[in-house]
Order: structure tokens, then C-alpha cells, then sequence
């Protein structure tokens, strides 16, 4: 039978485990959290409540930095990009004639294609795009030789109205993002997964 125990000293065949006292308010002041370790079962079981417990307030913690969203917005993470989906004579006339209107849901980043004829624009193209349309693969600059070299250009971005310029060469041809890209995603839950796994060793290395 799990006792309260006074000052948290150890009462003889029991043995007591107390969180110390800079993790209670991780867990709430009014929660007097005394740990009975009489098996190895539940103090396993313990363990991964206290685990549970910290990261659930953690997340909590953290709930000042999601975004929030003004009650106009179509859906979550809507965007606007400048548009001129049928094509422009320069920047200025894309940019000038863009309609205010939100993208699609399902779509992530805006895109831009740039047609240059010496160093005088010739079309420029603007919409929002899925992933899928942009990639890291897709963005960049190849010219065409002849008389009068013609340049393309394509970059992307993530973020609302990120795309007001053109691009005019490989250091502005790019894909600017603000998070991180899929591959960079997975790495996360495995870390958890990595830290919980040691966690556990040291409990059964400690207690055993």
C-alpha cells in the first residue's frame, strides 16, 4: 500500500521516489506527486506516465508560438500570392492588374516565371502553386542562345504575398521556404522516439 510520507523520508519497507520540487509546477501545484517504487511494472508504468505528463505540458507551453488566423481567412494557412496567371508584359503589369483573392486550398507556394529577352522582360507569369509544382529542382534560370539571348527564370516561396519581384539570375531563382522540407519533418518524432527509449535504460539501469 502506497503511504504519504513526511518530509519525503524513506519509511522501513518502502521505497519512496519524490519528484523534486523545480518539476511540480511542470505538473501542477496542486498535485502532491509521490512515486511508491515497490516493482519493476509500475515503476515502468510511472515512468512513462511522468514522460506523458511533461511533454502534454511542454506542448502546452508552446501554444503562444502557433499562428493564429484572422476569422476572415478562408481556412487554415491560406495565402495570397501576386497573380497574373495568363501571363504579363513586365513585373509591373502583373503585379498592377493581380487580383486580391485568395489561393486555393491545397496549394502551399507562390511561383514565378520570368522570360527575359537581353536584360528587357518579355512575359512573366505569377500564380499559386502546390508542392508538387514547385521543388527544388524546378527553380532556377537556363538561357537559350542565338542573336538576342533569352533567359527563364523560375523561383518559388512560401509565405503571403512573397512574390512582388522577378528573378533575374541564379541568386534570386531560388525556392525560399519557411518550413522545413518533408525529409526535415521525419527526423523529429524519431528523436522522441530515441529519447524515450533512453529514458527507459536508465530507469531499469538505475533500479535494477
Amino acid at each position: 500500500m502506497c503511504k504519504k510520507v513526511d518530509g519525503g523520508h524513506k519509511k522501513e519497507g518502502t521505497s519512496v521516489t519524490m519528484l523534486p520540487s523545480w518539476m511540480l509546477p511542470h505538473i501542477g501545484q496542486d498535485i502532491w506527486t509521490v512515486f511508491c517504487v515497490e516493482s519493476r511494472v509500475e515503476r515502468t508504468g510511472r515512468l512513462f506516465l511522468l514522460i506523458f505528463l511533461l511533454l502534454t505540458d511542454s506542448v502546452k507551453g508552446m501554444e503562444w508560438i502557433v499562428p493564429t488566423y484572422p476569422v476572415t481567412t478562408p481556412y487554415v494557412n491560406s495565402m495570397k500570392c501576386w497573380t497574373c496567371v495568363d501571363g504579363a508584359e513586365n513585373n509591373y503589369h502583373c503585379n498592377r492588374w493581380a487580383p486580391d483573392v485568395w489561393c486555393p486550398q491545397g496549394t502551399k507556394y507562390c511561383y514565378t516565371f520570368h522570360r527575359m529577352s537581353g536584360n528587357e522582360s518579355s512575359l512573366v507569369v505569377k500564380k499559386c502553386a502546390t508542392e508538387g509544382q514547385c521543388t527544388v529542382k524546378s527553380v532556377g534560370c537556363r538561357d537559350f542562345g542565338g542573336t538576342n539571348t533569352i533567359r527563364e527564370c523560375i523561383s518559388c516561396c512560401e509565405g503571403n504575398v512573397c512574390n512582388p519581384e522577378v528573378p533575374r539570375n541564379a541568386s534570386d531563382a531560388i525556392f525560399a521556404t519557411i518550413t522545413p522540407l518533408n525529409s526535415a519533418k521525419r527526423i523529429q518524432p524519431f528523436l522522441w522516439t530515441v529519447l524515450a527509449c533512453l529514458l527507459v535504460f536508465y530507469h531499469y539501469r538505475l533500479y535494477s
